[in-house]
């Protein structure tokens, strides 16, 4: 009787399609994602009206005016009583622009990247640092303690940010000192002085309108020993407002008004950014 080959149980069986649960669980799970693609699209639609009617459905809210406008500038100048006409016509012209690109071009090849920047007898630091780091500079340079080690200097964002070389450009704190031109600037402070501030800034930067009270405090405190010039620095690739600001501080300097615009300008700003 001829041998019969033995057919397996499994392979007799028949065939179980295992993909179908499969394809229900993910057809389930697209279905899940479409709706909450859809939930999610319509609630930013709502959310966008919402913010562009105001909360109580009334018109579009306008887009606010930069506190250092044109239109701002000239304002500032006619509360400060200058010769609104002369300074308007300054303004207008643009004839400050050379001068405002001559400040940039100077800082620059001093090593100045962004703002604000400082230079306390040289030294340069860049950056809003607080109170607590200008007081250890400049009690240095008062006592004739100042040094050119990392090492003698204690307080933590100084020391964090300390270069001996003036070469390390991850480093804020750079210690050789470097000779800067002042002339025919007019500075805020007493004439005679054992410590020369110079700032390099630009009037539409934050961190610039957060240093401006530090700065201030600098100068309360130290008011015997410390004055403080002011350089233009305005980042236009960021600031499309600066340099009109920086030519305005400039006409309102024609007056003699310069530290009154500049004060003008940072406060307004500062109470802004309090809002």
């Amino acid at each position: 009787m001829p041998r019969t080959k033995r057919q397996s149980p499994i392979s007799a069986q028949t065939s179980v399609n295992y993909s179908q649960p499969n394809n229900n669980i993910l057809y389930v799970m697209m279905g899940v994602i479409t709706l909450f693609l859809i939930f999610m699209t319509v609630k930013m639609f709502y959310l966008e009206k919402k913010i562009n009617s105001g909360a109580t459905g009334s018109a579009p809210v306008a887009q606010q005016e930069s506190v250092i406008s044109v239109p701002n500038l000239k304002k500032y100048a006619k509360e400060l009583k200058l010769n609104t006409g002369k300074f308007n016509k300054c303004l207008d012209s643009g004839e400050k622009k050379t001068l405002v690109d001559k400040d940039t071009k100077y800082g620059s090849s001093l090593g100045v990247q962004g703002t604000p920047g400082f230079f306390i007898n040289g030294r340069f630091l860049g950056g809003a640092f607080p109170f607590s780091a200008f007081k250890e500079i400049i009690d240095k340079e008062i006592s004739g303690t100042s040094s050119n080690s990392c090492a003698d200097y204690t307080e933590s964002n100084l020391k964090n940010q300390c270069d001996e070389t003036g070469t390390d450009q991850s480093k804020a704190f750079k210690l050789v000192a470097k000779d800067v031109d002042v002339s025919g600037m007019t500075a805020k402070g007493p004439k005679n002085t054992k410590v020369t501030i110079v700032e390099f800034s630009d009037f539409e930067c934050p961190f610039c309108v957060r240093a401006y009270p530090t700065v201030k405090q600098v100068l309360k405190e130290y008011k015997d020993d410390v004055k403080l010039y002011y350089k233009q620095f305005p980042l236009v690739q960021i600031h499309p407002n600066a340099l009109k600001a920086a030519e305005a501080s400039l006409c309102a300097a024609d007056q003699g008004k310069f530290w009154e615009f500049h004060d003008k300008i940072f406060e307004t700003e500062a109470q802004g950014q309090a809002q």
